[in-house]
């Protein structure tokens, strides 16, 4: 499968610049990789301090301080490089005041500065908003998201060690993969790790995979689901703590992880009853390896009808609120989950209904 780094790297590599670029997903590896060799590309060694400046959309009111920015003559260089964070929670997210802010930003982008990049970053912005179809007609843009079949992600690590000059025999990707799941920051931060233990030109072998990547793909998603299909409310916060812990993106892009992985492991979950909970017959039609079919078969026991769809449809409308921007959910995202996980262990006080 095609690479967006790869064909970034290219265009990069030419001295090929886009006015702008669009940078999107719960996947924040591979968006550090492609803002890493942007920088690189851009800047002009000595002249950084002058022509480089970054803006956390969050903490703006308008868009007036990046477009001013994005207007400015680069200092004895030939271009600029302008960063926004979050463009879609400029003015907080809502209100007139975010409305005239993305309507500045699109405004801009049917003209960008020609002597500047300006490149946009964002976990949770909506692909069909106004912002991404203005970045699609002017420049380059990539989302970055979890992929879903595994047969996918060996081809994905195996094309980005092949860009990076790194031999990665067919068995050792598909042992990544087996450990640590289709998540592309997962894959490139254990990738990183196996070349480190095989050693600068050696190619990297399942012997190096299995000696430094433990089994954290499904292990701690097994475990929460797991936890909630059984109502067991304490154990499934201990799992969600562990897995907020282990990730290194901030909270927004962590509780994106989070629901990108919970969603995926119940349309597995649903998929094994739908297979009957026969592991051979799931292995097919969900093309996962053996051990994970046997795995999902016992959630799918785990999970009466009810609970799992109550489980997905929470987890969905968790999804849409923090890509929308609602602020009981982009508060404070781990809590939002904490609570998704005490209404699926009906551990929520109910409501009677009114007679």
């Amino acid at each position: 499968m095609s690479s967006p780094v790869k064909s970034l790297e290219c265009a990069l590599a030419e001295q090929r610049f886009e006015p702008v670029y669009l940078f999107y997903g719960n996947e924040p590896g591979p968006v550090k990789e492609s803002l890493a060799k942007i920088r690189k590309a851009v800047l002009e060694p000595g002249m950084e301090s002058f022509n480089h400046e970054r803006f956390a959309g969050r903490e703006l009111e308008g868009m007036g301080p990046v477009i001013g920015a994005c207007s400015q003559l680069p200092f004895m260089a030939s271009r600029r490089l302008v960063e926004l964070h979050d463009p879609e929670m400029v003015g907080k997210g809502k209100g007139d005041a975010a409305k005239a802010s993305q309507s500045a930003l699109v405004d801009y982008l049917k003209d960008p500065a020609p002597t500047t990049v300006l490149v946009l970053v964002s976990a949770g912005i909506d692909g069909r908003s106004k912002i991404v179809s203005a970045t699609k007609k002017v420049g380059f843009v990539a989302k970055f998201e979890a992929i879903r079949r595994d047969r996918d992600a060996v081809d994905f690590i195996a094309q980005v060690a092949r860009d990076r000059g790194v031999t990665l025999d067919h068995g050792a990707a598909e042992q990544l993969v087996l450990r640590v799941g289709t998540g592309q920051s997962a894959l490139l931060a254990a990738l990183d790790r196996a070349s480190l233990h095989a050693g600068e030109g050696a190619g990297i072998t399942t012997a190096d995979v299995v000696a430094v990547c433990g089994h954290t793909r499904d292990a701690v998603i097994f475990d929460l689901t797991d936890a909630v299909g059984l109502g067991q409310r304490d154990k499934a916060l201990s799992v969600l703590a562990h897995l907020f812990t282990e990730t290194s993106a901030g909270e927004i892009g962590q509780a994106n992880q989070a629901l990108s992985m919970l969603i995926r492991q119940l349309r597995l979950v649903f998929t094994a009853k739908a297979a009957g909970g026969n592991p051979a017959r799931i292995g097919q039609v969900a093309g996962v390896p053996p051990f994970v079919a046997k795995k999902l078969a016992a959630q799918a026991r785990g999970f009466d009808e009810a609970r799992l769809r109550r489980a997905y449809a929470g987890l969905a409308r968790l999804d849409k609120d923090l890509k929308g921007g609602a602020f009981s959910v982009t508060k404070s995202p781990y809590l939002a989950l904490q609570r998704w996980i005490l209404d699926v262990c009906d551990a929520m006080p109910r409501v009677a209904p009114r007679t």
